[in-house]
């Protein structure tokens, strides 16, 4: 959805520059990279190229993430910050993945890069290099493998963390994850049947990104006591450059009108489920507290293409999303209520800071 037609001709002639170049057409890896650049100029964060790899992936045994900062790892001895990987500084290695994101914030970016980092298409050994508690340099041995995943894994949980709060903790929107074949709206009701006699709730968030807005509005709307507006987004119009102007919103359920809420949200927060926050956090109906989210949402359109005899996917966004006051989403994200700030030192120890600002904000 370009805002103009000169800014769409922009975009089709670096596409044009690259199919001119003889040396880069002849070459499909190389032409891969040359279009993905191009593409990441849109600074959209659903419109990508991806490959279909026939290969299988493999994944870093010893995962890596980033925070506060900083890039870790757990070990049996501890969480150390990392420093490179066979060699090579971790930072160069996030920033040369990052050069083919386009949109988002930068820690969404950072979080996505170092996503590609772990990921190879080999079982190979791998030396990380990790700082002690001293600061001095050490070697840690790991490898990509093939690592099992859970055939039940847990998408949403609940639990009472005192007589009064209750916990919801919502890992995706998505409709292929489901446990037991229950989408994630069938699995909300399900917990919140365990929290109805709370007088508040924490809904967690962090490390959802994003999916199907309709399952997210089924649990907001049990917040809402009648339809209200919680977005506006601009929807490209087929075979023309405007861009038309349209309003979401929530259908009322009300069966928790009762309940303060509290929102946990995190820089891995995209798409659907920054919807999702809006519906609650830009109507008044809860305060979020933790981190900017991922910033963005495109409701993607999906197509299959071949370059030089391999299977390729280019989804493509269909709509730019703003905040009912007019601010764009797109590589801004939505700022939390109360922000809350990381420090190393909570991330060595596993403190959920996050959390814990939640509850005193609650019991206060």
């Amino acid at each position: 959805p370009f805002l103009s037609g000169e800014e769409k001709n922009i975009f089709s002639r670096k596409l044009n520059l690259l199919l001119e170049n003889d040396e880069i057409v002849s070459n499909l890896v190389e032409l891969t990279k040359q279009i993905c650049l191009a593409i990441a100029t849109l600074d959209n964060s659903h419109t990508v190229l991806r490959e279909n790899k026939k290969e299988k992936q493999y994944g870093l045994e010893k995962p890596i993430y980033y925070k506060a900062g900083t890039f870790w790892t757990d070990t049996e001895n501890g969480t150390f910050e990392v420093v490179s990987l066979n060699g090579v500084s971790i930072t160069e290695l996030v920033e040369e993945k990052r050069m083919e994101i386009g949109g988002g914030t930068d820690d969404w970016q950072i979080g996505l890069a170092l996503e590609a980092v772990m990921t190879s298409e080999n079982q190979s050994n791998v030396v990380i290099e990790i700082k002690n508690n001293s600061g001095e340099i050490e070697k840690m041995e790991t490898k990509f493998s093939d690592k099992p995943k859970s055939k039940n894994r847990k998408f949403v949980e609940s639990k009472m963390l005192s007589d009064s709060i209750g916990y919801l903790n919502v890992r995706s929107w998505s409709n292929h994850a489901q446990t037991d074949g229950k989408n994630i709206a069938e699995l909300v009701e399900e917990e919140l049947e365990n929290l109805k006699d709370s007088d508040s709730l924490i809904i967690d968030v962090r490390q959802n990104g994003g999916g199907n807005s309709d399952l997210a509005e089924k649990l907001a709307g049990h917040f809402i006591d009648k339809p209200t507006q919680y977005c506006k987004i601009l929807k490209k119009v087929p075979g023309q450059d405007e861009l038309v102007e349209k309003t979401l919103s929530i259908s009322p359920d009300g069966e928790f009108l009762d309940k303060k809420v509290v929102i946990l949200t995190d820089s891995k927060g995209l798409s659907s489920n920054e919807m999702f926050i809006l519906m609650l956090k830009d109507t008044g109906k809860a305060v979020t507290i933790g981190q900017t989210t991922g910033g963005g949402s495109g409701n993607p359109k999906a197509f299959d293409l071949r370059l030089g005899g391999n299977d390729f996917t280019l989804t493509v966004s269909t709509w730019r999303m703003a905040r009912n006051d007019g601010r764009e989403l797109e590589g801004v994200g939505i700022e939390p209520d109360m922000p809350v700030e990381i420090t190393k030192d909570n991330v060595v120890q596993h403190h959920d800071v996050e959390l814990e600002k939640a509850i005193e904000y609650l019991t206060s």
